[in-house]
């Protein structure tokens, strides 16, 4: 009878996809001021396409600040990368506190306009790397120290680096805001698990000998509620997530049709380099 109530309970429904928005111009571009600016155009895909986003190339792409009078640079594409723009060689440009950044592309007929805040960053006092108390001890985390800035409405963003490569998953995404921290020190903030499979230790993204350091960055209000979306949209799929949609931009364009992408602005401060050592290792709980 269970069996014939749960089946009867089954209904099959038929998903209308929204195309409207198949080739809208995607943008992602970042300035900050350890790193000269760069961007990437393409045009989104249907919801239903796996594969990557069409590369556009031939734009006007310039970067001014809000500067009197405003320092501008315009952009190169990449001869080997399509549709990637990054500083001349024989130029620099890196992002000053304090200051307004604004992109303009212009690509077929259409200019696309996008701003963000260069906020200052507290410098990062240092980071540990030890067992997680997230798992009984049987995951490394990584754990931030550092003095917050006094005075509301302060947002972050650490990119976690291992052995140089930046962690780009998903999993990896580590913001906050100052809202319960505001003016006190921050005291061994977990900023990642390495969550894997404990049967199976070369899944771990943490290796003994690794070297491991963060970038501690500015986040604009804007683009931490940027990423707190997406966070929240990379959970889809749950009794309780939220429905899948794109995430407003901080691009307009001239024809008035929707911009995908984000342009971001960051303050950064560096932390120092920790090397998996086995002092680190002989913490770890490793039961089978």
């Amino acid at each position: 009878m269970l069996i014939l109530v749960l089946t009867s309970c089954e209904d099959v429904i038929t998903v209308k996809m929204n195309e409207q928005d198949t080739g809208l111009f995607a943008v992602e571009g970042k300035i900050t001021t350890r790193n000269q600016p760069w961007v990437r155009v393409s045009r989104g895909l249907p919801v239903n396409e796996d594969k990557p986003l069409p590369a556009v190339s031939g734009a006007l792409v310039t970067i001014s600040d809000d500067a009197t009078p405003p320092n501008i640079i315009t952009l190169k594409e990449n001869s080997d990368y399509k549709g990637y723009y990054g500083v001349p060689d024989d130029e620099r440009y890196f992002g000053v506190p304090g200051r307004i950044y604004t992109i303009t592309i212009e690509i077929e007929g259409v200019t696309l306009r996008g701003s963000d805040k260069l906020n200052p960053v507290e410098p990062i006092d240092s980071i540990q790397v030890r067992p997680s108390l997230r798992g009984d001890k049987r995951f490394l985390g990584i754990f931030s120290y550092g003095q917050e800035t006094p005075g509301k409405g302060d947002y972050y963003k650490w990119d976690i680096y291992v052995n140089d490569s930046l962690l780009n998953g998903s999993q990896s995404l580590a913001i906050a805001s100052d809202d319960l921290v505001d003016g006190n020190y921050v005291n061994s903030l977990e900023l990642y698990t390495d969550f894997h499979d404990p049967m199976d230790p070369s899944q771990r993204t943490l290796k003994f000998h690794d070297t491991v350091y963060v970038a501690q960055t500015s986040l604009s209000a804007f683009a931490y509620n940027y990423y707190f979306q997406m966070i929240n949209q990379g959970g889809v799929g749950f009794l309780f997530s939220v429905p899948p949609a794109n995430i407003e931009s901080n691009f307009t364009a001239s024809d008035g049709k929707v911009v995908l992408g984000l342009f971001t602005a960051h303050d950064v401060s560096i932390s120092n380099k920790v090397v998996i050592d086995e002092a680190i290792e002989e913490q770890l709980d490793e039961r089978p």
